[in-house]
């Protein structure tokens, strides 16, 4: 904990990098979340956007997916979540924006099941926070 607060409070300072997004993954599940120092004050800034990729082969306990749901009402830094599909993350970025598309298959089993985008996320240069695309 103190290390994750020690670079968000750095994200938040004079010296860090505009808009910068945090790529993460192998928790069976995707994410897009807000990146804030305080995420018990709801005015704290969004210091950087978090995109956490699923794996294409291995499932997120579905146990787990109910309390994951219950719980984003609370959590409203949490902008998505999918611990159904599996897929992978493609990103694009240029000097205006960040886009990220995180494509799933419908089944694991067949290797020909074609990939398509369940959902897009844009990160636009001087608005911080993931936006829908």
């Amino acid at each position: 904990m103190v290390q994750r607060r020690r670079i968000t409070e750095f994200l938040a300072g004079p010296a860090a990098p505009a808009n910068p997004v945090v790529l993460t993954g192998d928790i069976h599940s995707s994410w897009v979340t807000d990146i804030k120092v305080d995420y018990d004050d709801p005015a704290s800034p969004v210091v950087a956007s978090e995109f956490v990729g699923t794996s294409i082969t291995s499932d997120f306990p579905a146990a787990f997916i109910g309390p994951v749901v219950a719980a984003l009402p609370d959590n409203p830094h949490i902008k998505d979540f999918d611990g159904l599909q599996r897929g992978y993350v493609v990103c694009r970025l240029d000097r205006q924006r960040w886009l990220t598309e995180f494509r799933v298959v419908d089944t694991v089993d067949l290797p020909t099941s074609p990939a398509r985008v369940r959902r897009r996320w844009v990160v636009e240069q001087g608005r911080p926070g993931a936006q829908p695309a």
